[in-house]
Parts: C-alpha cells; structure tokens; sequence
C-alpha cells in the first residue's frame, strides 16, 4: 500500500514537472489571433500556416478560463472532426500541460475523450445529458463536437461559444440559423465580464466553390467594428518554424492553382457564364455520407452510408493521354448519387493509363458483394489509345474482367447535339419534374467534380468550353469529370423526356 502511494506521489511529481517543461511556440499572427478580444474571430490561412494548431490552443485556452462552460466543435462530417482530435489534439493541449485522463495509465490526466468525466470533476453549468460526443475536462469545461451530416440535429442546444473546422465547407445557413442561436441563451450572468464567453471562432482554408465564400462576411463585419470582430489571413511564410525550403518544395510539387489557393490562399474568382446555370452546391451536393460505431475501446469508426455493396456500380469515364476520369454512382428511387470520383495520372508499371484507372476502381471497392460495373462513356472512347492497339473500353474492360468483374456497357456510338445535352442536365439539375432523378452529390468524395463543375464555362449554342483541358490547370478540376457526369445522366435519361428523332444524329447503344 505505502509503495503504490510512492508511485502515485512519483507519478504526480513527475506531471507537474512535465508541465513546466511545456511551451507553447506561436508565430506572430497566432499570437495576435489567441490574443485578440474580438468575440468573432475568422482565420483564413494556407497549408502550414497551423490552422489547426491554434484552433486547439483557443480551445484548451479557453478551456482554462471559462471552467464549467460548454462550447462546440463542428465540422462538415463527424469523420472530420474526429481526424482533428484523435491526430492533432494531443500535442497542442500537451504544449499546454494537459494530458488524456485514463484511470489505470494516466489518473493525473486533464481530460477524457468520448465517455463521462471522473465522478470528482465538475461539469459544465450546462453539461450534456450524453458524453459519447464530448471532451471533458478538469476544469468542467465540456467541448461537444457537432457534425452536419444531419444538420437539423444540431437544433436547441445551449452553447457558451464554439469553433468551426474548415468553414468554408459548410453552408451560410448552418452557421446563421443553427451555430448562432445556439449562442447568447446560456450563463451570460456567470461569464459577464469574459471577452471569451459567447465567442465564435472559425478556421478554413480559401473556398473552391461559391457557397463557401460567405466565410468574407467577417471581413466585412471587422471593418464596421474592429473590436468586436477580427479576420485574419496567413501563408506558410507566417510560420517561422517550418523548414526554409518547405514553400520551394510545395511549388515544385503541387500543381499551380492548387498552389495558388491552398498555399499562397488566393482568392479564387467566379465563373460568369457556367455551363451549369442551375447547379446548386448547397442542394445537390451532400455531407450526410457517413454511419459511425464506437468499437470497444471507445472509438469511432466511420463507414460510407451512401455505397451499397450489394449493388452494382455504374461508372462513367473519361479517357485522355494526360488524365483518365470516372464518376462511380449508383441509383435508388428517384436519385442518382455520384458517390466517388477517381482519376488517374500516371499508369502503372507496363498498363497503360486506362488500365491503370481500371485497377484504381477495383482497388476502390475491396468489398463489393455484386461485382457488377455498368460503364458510360462518349463515343471518343471507343478509338485506341496512344500505344495500344485496343480501345480505352476494351482495355478497361479487359482489366476489369480479369479481377473478377461482370462489365456491361453503355456507351453511345455518337455524341449528342449541344443543345440535346444542356437542355436535359439543366432540367435534371432545376428538379422541376418528378419524371427525372434528383442528382445528390457526395460532397467528402467529389471535390473534384464539384469544382469541375463550378469551373466549366459555356460558349455559343450551348457548347462547354473545353479550353481548361490540357492546360497548367490541374486535370481533376478541369471539364473531364464533368464530362463523365454529363455522359451518364445523358445516356440513363435522355429518353425519358424526349422520343427518337426520325432523323438527325442517331443513336446506338455498344454492349460488351
């Protein structure tokens, strides 16, 4: 017994001198951002600026300060915010002389992940009535991550502040109609003389696409009233830390425009003329693609919600000699979801590239039950290939066969007329009849079509613009993915609102 209660004195000792020990570093403009008293304080900022980092410092700051408060953490998806805390969180709040409680390991620790505090802490003045989704610390401050898969779920809480991850993801209506009134209902008397009670922190890189850009509304905001509200920009060249030819290197490697956003963070300008008028991000594309169980230790696993591997998959592909594209979808009633996007750049070995985007689809689903592939395409595709003496199809075909693949195909002998084409995808996209599908869009997987999408410009007599093709652009955000899902919806629907022309272009469906 005495020698246990040596231990545990060692083991205390040693804590607290661990705690001294720990420094937390911040660059200039982290240090304005943590010191600010703005209540409303957005962070636009490139890869390596440390993002991340000083979100999880605001949050064990503030988890010092404000005890017994109760903030949120929210991310587009749970999966998301689960990365942030399971990878990152303990080093920084370590930095800060915290550590994860375990009752046999670590009994000295300052917080618990994903179950009930110790019966001695206190809790929040408004503690959850379930810990399954918290952090929980010492101080009884209690950090409750929200994810919108579900967003309606997220309804009716009280909060004493929060924090958003990568905000330029989520919708404007998320954070005015659900985050904010969720603030200013809880404690304001116990928090009264605190900058930091009723504060909203959010934290992004630059948008791709438009509905992210409500993230600038701070900016606007700061310039009324810089007191109350601060929108700060950063580069990797804010880090002091980071290696001197980490910025050298990430231009030698990362393609220009993803370069220019995500590390310089340039703003990215709006399409004027888009080929998709109708396109609608916040409605057709969706965040709701994942289940999640907690495994026996506690934690979270996610799983696709969207993809049954009991049905076949229906593939629509794009062939070039530089990119070779696909869209992987499969139907329900009344829905058409796009539930991945894959491309290749570089083939394998002695494949050539449309073989290799062959394999990359069947590496994709190790555990699909039907092993049925229906593949669309273009009439361009049925030509061969530089180097090969088969076509793009055949290849694929034949590479998909040989990993145990029952492929059907549905491809068009010809191409329809631009105007054909834009009129009946301007239609599925409008949702004005109930004879076409509703077109939902995995917004964790997709990226990629999206900003192809947002990015493909519209010429005379209702013509894409394939002038991105081939270019510095990088290939995934050019027009070949939307090109992928303008030959499937083409090909499934066309007939559904318009009957065979007795003349003109004509029609024929390849099988194989």
């Amino acid at each position: 017994m005495l020698q246990e209660t040596k231990q545990r004195l060692d083991k205390a000792r040693l804590m607290q001198v661990a705690r001294k020990a720990n420094i937390v570093f911040l660059s200039t403009k982290q240090k304005l951002f943590l010191n600010s008293k703005a209540r409303r304080k957005t962070l636009l900022a490139g890869r390596a600026f440390g993002k991340t980092y000083i979100m999880l410092i605001c949050i064990g700051y503030i988890a010092k300060l404000l005890q017994r408060a109760r903030f949120f953490f929210a991310g587009r998806t749970f999966k998301l915010v689960l990365d942030v805390v399971m990878n990152d969180s303990a080093d920084a709040w370590a930095a800060l002389g915290w550590y994860e409680y375990h009752e046999k390991v670590n009994p000295y620790g300052n917080y618990v992940l994903f179950k009930e505090p110790p019966a001695n802490w206190p809790r929040a003045y408004k503690s959850p009535k379930t810990f399954d989704r918290c952090i929980s610390f010492d101080s009884g401050f209690c950090l409750q991550l929200l994810s919108f898969e579900k967003p309606d779920s997220n309804r009716g809480h009280n909060f004493d502040g929060g924090f958003i991850d990568e905000s330029a993801t989520f919708k404007s209506e998320w954070v005015s109609k659900i985050l904010m009134a969720t603030l200013y209902r809880a404690n304001t008397w116990r928090f009264k003389d605190s900058h930091l009670h009723n504060s909203f922190y959010d934290f992004t890189s630059n948008p791709w696409t438009q509905a992210g850009r409500w993230i600038f509304g701070t900016e606007d905001l700061m310039k009324q009233d810089p007191d109350k509200y601060l929108f700060m920009e950063g580069t990797a060249h804010d880090n002091p830390t980071l290696h001197p030819d980490y910025i050298k290197n990430m231009q030698d490697t990362t393609e220009p425009l993803v370069f220019r956003i995500e590390v310089l963070n340039e703003r990215l300008g709006s399409l004027p003329n888009c080929y998709y008028p109708q396109f609608d991000d916040e409605k057709h594309c969706t965040s709701n693609t994942f289940d999640y169980d907690q495994n026996a230790d506690g934690i979270w696993i996610p799983t696709f919600s969207d993809y049954d591997p009991n049905k076949p998959l229906e593939v629509s592909m794009d062939f070039n000699n530089y990119i070779c594209s696909s869209i992987v979808c499969q139907e329900v009633p009344n829905k058409l979801k796009v539930i991945n996007t894959i491309y290749v750049k570089q083939p394998r070995d002695n494949k050539t590239l449309a073989e290799t985007l062959a394999i990359a689809l069947d590496e994709a689903y190790p555990d699909q039950v039907k092993k049925e592939m229906i593949v669309y395409g273009d009439a361009s595709a049925g030509s061969k290939s530089a180097g090969s003496k088969t076509t793009f199809f055949a290849q694929v075909v034949a590479e998909l066969r040989s990993r145990g693949w029952k492929v059907t195909l549905r491809v068009l002998k010809t191409n329809p007329e631009h105007r054909d084409r834009f009129a009946l995808i301007d239609q599925i996209l409008a949702e004005s009849t109930t004879n076409l599908p509703r077109l939902r869009i995995n917004r964790n997987t997709c990226k990629a079509l999206i900003i192809s999408m947002q990015n493909s410009p519209m010429i005379g007599d209702m013509k894409k613009d394939k002038a991105s093709e081939g270019t510095s652009l990088p290939q995934e955000f050019a027009t070949h993915l939307s090109d992928c899902l303008d030959y499937i919806l083409y090909y499934k629907y066309s007939s559904t609102i318009r009957k065979p022309k007795s003349s003109g272009t004509k029609m024929r469906w390849l099988g194989g």
